[in-house]
């Protein structure tokens, strides 16, 4: 399921990062049908959606259509609300091509605060389905 331009839009892609690093503004979508489940009232976008949101962005990074292959770190730190949290940050502090395919690491902060981490990630992707 493709969530970009449904769950979530690509405001700008960020820029002044240092070397190696690259990463994303995004505007969460809080009236997406998967926040309407995931729970009512108080909407907090579950940690797969988080995740296929990072190889999106991935394979919009590199103009591939990526797929996770391997999930070795993934610690959620704090839920993020489309209320509360609408704007967020993704950065990938280190992406390098290794055996076939892309590690990557980073985080998801809140977009007016980088401090307030929503995830730490460390993942694998291939470019073909496996």
């Amino acid at each position: 399921m493709k969530l970009n331009g449904e769950l979530f839009r690509i405001e700008s892609r960020m820029e002044g990062l240092p070397q190696g690093q690259s990463g994303f503004n995004v505007i969460l979508n809080p009236d997406h049908l998967i926040y309407k489940a995931h729970f009512p009232g108080q909407p907090v976008t579950p940690g797969v959606c988080i995740l296929q949101m990072l190889q999106e962005l991935l394979s919009v990074q590199y103009d591939k259509q990526l797929f996770i292959k391997n999930i070795k770190n993934a610690k959620f730190i704090s839920m993020m609300s489309p209320v509360t949290d609408s704007r967020v940050s993704v950065v990938f502090s280190s992406v390098t091509q290794e055996e076939g395919g892309l590690k990557a690491q980073g985080v998801v902060t809140r977009r007016d605060n980088s401090a307030d981490l929503f995830l730490k990630f460390s993942i694998f992707l291939v470019d073909k389905s496996f």
